[in-house]
């Protein structure tokens, strides 16, 4: 005779069960916490800001093409007791980010055999002037192609920034996520375990009273080692998860330009908290699918835009290149640059003119060609990139939704089993029920829950990639 108070006893265990919380030594590390520790130590966020770095020297290199230029010559001949000529020569070149170079200088020349067109009198001789080039480099040059391409090098070195920013993002949110789904799991079955050794203890004495058979004894104590061995296998999944997740936690410390780092590891006592996850599928619901004005800011699309503009510049340098060379060149002379006067510059200067091209231009003309090909190439690889995130982006949309509605539906099957259980509960207190029933009942509802939180898992997991295609998986947590 099956004694009613068991019954009772049972359905209070179980009540206990899931009413108990976990012991207050325990301390939650919230998804928060550890992108805040990633922004300020890890590795990989100090290697993306050398992107930075980079670019700033690579325009500091293309703004050096700019700085004035001094040039200083002498040259001196002595043979035989005669000065033969001593010749001085100093000029700046003041560079431009334009086709005029103006240009200041001085010069004195000397000797018994000096060239005549050389003399420049006792005092010397000083001019200013400018170059200038009127067909060929007049719109652009090598100097201003470089600096308007050091400026784009610089905004595809904020964009190669985010990129991996945004994939270290999505690897600390998966596996974030996954862990947090085995601690769960793990907490489930440890909530079953107790019961059901609770119970076992409780049949066992029933056993001894003479109250039930030995078939009851052995169903109790199959289902509870069924129960340990998946919470042991659940176990050395969470310590696996949760020991590759702490490779991404670590401290920093800068010691001058060093910066020394130092691993952290995850303590015993440490628990994933579900609290931001609410964040991701509320950006995904007000989002709504309107992704076209975002995916313009999406930085895999991002890069070939910029290196389109790169190509872009390269091209317009080559197209000057199939124009002749033409430049010229003026200098005013004069003994004392104080006395300026109008008259003299066209009495007293120095001019030049100079003439180049190939007959036929087919070396620039390749290079053009070349250059053209190239944007075409790059165009053509934009439209796959951006054909390729529209793709993903849809999959993941409707694979996300997919996930939604499954996870309601084995929630609604979660509550179905617990009913069930409930209901077998209150037929075992009556005398009604069997424990293979109730053990099967309980059965049911724990693989239930397990699969429910293993779905949300795999709903989370979803809309991070969703956000890392989109590139906004940065910004969901401010």
């Amino acid at each position: 005779m099956r004694l009613k108070f068991f019954g009772i006893l049972v359905s209070q265990l179980f009540i206990l069960s899931l009413s108990a919380q976990k012991i207050d030594t325990f301390y939650y590390l919230t998804i928060h916490d550890v992108l805040d520790n990633i922004n300020k130590h890890h590795p990989i966020t100090y290697s993306s800001f050398l992107q930075a770095q980079y670019a700033k020297a690579n325009q500091q290199k293309a703004s050096g093409n700019f700085d004035p230029l001094i040039n200083y010559d002498i040259k001196q001949k002595s043979f035989d007791n005669k000065t033969y000529y001593q010749n001085q020569f100093l000029e700046v070149d003041f560079n431009t980010k334009s086709p005029i170079t103006p240009i200041i200088g001085y010069e004195n020349n000397s000797g018994d055999f000096i060239n005549p067109e050389s003399t420049t009198g006792n005092s010397g001789l000083s001019y200013v002037g400018f170059e200038l080039s009127a067909l060929r480099n007049l719109i652009t040059d090598q100097r201003r192609t470089a600096f308007k391409q050091a400026k784009v090098f610089q905004v595809q070195s904020d964009i190669v920034q985010r990129q991996m920013i945004q994939n270290l993002h999505l690897n600390i949110w998966s596996q974030y996520i996954s862990w947090y789904v085995f601690e769960e799991q793990k907490n489930i079955l440890n909530s079953s375990i107790a019961l059901s050794n609770d119970r076992q203890i409780a049949i066992r004495k029933l056993f001894s009273a003479g109250g039930c058979s030995g078939f009851d004894t052995l169903e109790t104590s199959v289902q509870l080692n069924q129960f340990v061995t998946k919470q042991k296998e659940i176990s050395i999944f969470s310590e696996k998860t949760k020991i590759l997740f702490s490779a991404h936690l670590w401290n920093s410390v800068k010691n001058n330009r060093v910066i020394d780092f130092t691993p952290m590891a995850i303590k015993s006592n440490i628990l994933p908290s579900n609290k931001f996850f609410e964040i991701l599928e509320s950006k995904f619901i007000l989002q709504n699918g309107n992704t076209d004005s975002l995916i313009l800011f999406q930085p895999d699309l991002q890069f070939y835009i910029q290196k389109s503009n790169s190509l872009k510049l390269d091209i317009k340098l080559k197209q000057s290149y199939v124009l002749p060379k033409f430049d010229l060149k003026y200098q005013y002379l004069t003994t004392d640059l104080s006395q300026y006067s109008s008259t003299n510059l066209a009495n007293n200067h120095r001019l030049g003119l100079s003439f180049s091209a190939p007959l036929y231009f087919r070396s620039s003309r390749g290079e053009l060609k070349t250059a053209k090909l190239k944007l075409l190439e790059n165009e053509f690889e934009t439209t796959l990139k951006q054909r390729e995130i529209d793709t993903k982006l849809l999959a993941l949309k409707k694979q996300t939704l997919a996930y939604k509605e499954i996870l309601d539906m084995l929630k609604n099957v979660e509550t179905g089993y617990y009913k069930l259980y409930q209901m077998e509960i209150k037929k075992f207190e009556s005398g009604d029920g069997t424990i293979f029933l109730l053990n099967s009942r309980e059965t049911r509802y724990l693989e239930a829950k397990l699969k429910t939180i293993e779905q949300f898992g795999k709903y989370m997991i979803s809309l991070t990639e969703y956000f890392r295609v989109l590139g906004t998986i940065q910004s969901i947590i401010s």
